[in-house]
């Protein structure tokens, strides 16, 4: 009876299950490694986000920038009286940012075929408060009703790079030197030809997503809160009119 009884104890010796600690120590262990399958998980989903926002800001940014180059690369340049003038408007406050930008086009849809009568104007305005640029494509007179062609928009600024003992590139490092004027025939005078200046058109935009990877600055070194992406283009004026 003594053995049968000293077996059974190690029978239920053996059947003995997780003890208390035992079991704390393992939650507390699983719950570590789920933290931190969450908080990779967490940082691969916003960086994924990140990076399609990213993307389509980039190809916006990309295509209203070339939209804005082709039509200023067919301003009209002219000699005779009354010629076309490439207005560039800019806030008085720093940034010094373009509030407006305009400039004629020729448009051969327009009857009688002369010079003065077949122009039509390209207005291009930016609110900084609003962060958009819009785009009025025949404007009569001088009232324009830009319609939104670039969201996001933190900078728009179109640099006259005939103006290059201004200050108006002053404090830009992520933008190239200035263009220098190119000749352009003059119809009203074969023998001498037009010195057209070149510009150059910075957009910047922020990316509306989260971002973790370094220090947030803008095309100006100033640190900023949200990523910043900008693009550039340089164009000359080729149209020429008499």
């Amino acid at each position: 009876m003594v053995v049968q009884a000293i077996g059974n104890q190690n029978k239920l010796q053996k059947q003995q299950g997780f003890t208390l600690i035992e079991v704390m120590i393992s939650i507390v262990v699983a719950m570590v490694v789920l933290a931190g399958l969450m908080l990779t998980f967490t940082s691969q989903s916003n960086q994924y986000q990140y990076q399609n926002k990213r993307i389509d800001a980039s190809q916006d940014l990309e295509f209203a920038l070339k939209f804005i180059a082709r039509d200023l690369r067919s301003a009209l340049v002219g000699s005779v009286a009354g010629a076309p003038v490439i207005d560039i408007y800019a806030s008085t406050t720093a940034p010094f940012e373009t509030t407006r930008l305009r400039f004629e086009v020729w448009d051969a849809a327009l009857a009688p075929a002369t010079s003065t009568t077949k122009r039509v104007l390209r207005h291009y305005g930016y609110t900084l408060a609003s962060k958009s640029i819009g785009y009025d494509r025949n404007v009569v007179g001088t009232t324009a009703n830009p319609r939104e062609i670039l969201p996001n928009v933190t900078l728009f600024k179109v640099f006259d790079d005939n103006n290059v003992g201004g200050t108006s590139r002053a404090g830009f490092s992520g933008i190239p030197d200035a263009l220098p004027n190119t000749l352009v025939p003059d119809p009203a005078n074969s023998n001498t030809p037009l010195s057209v200046p070149g510009y150059t058109i910075l957009i910047e935009v922020e990316v509306p997503a989260g971002y973790k990877g370094g220090s947030l600055k803008d095309v100006r070194g100033n640190v900023v809160t949200t990523k910043r992406i900008w693009r550039y283009a340089q164009v000359y004026p080729m149209a020429a009119v008499q």
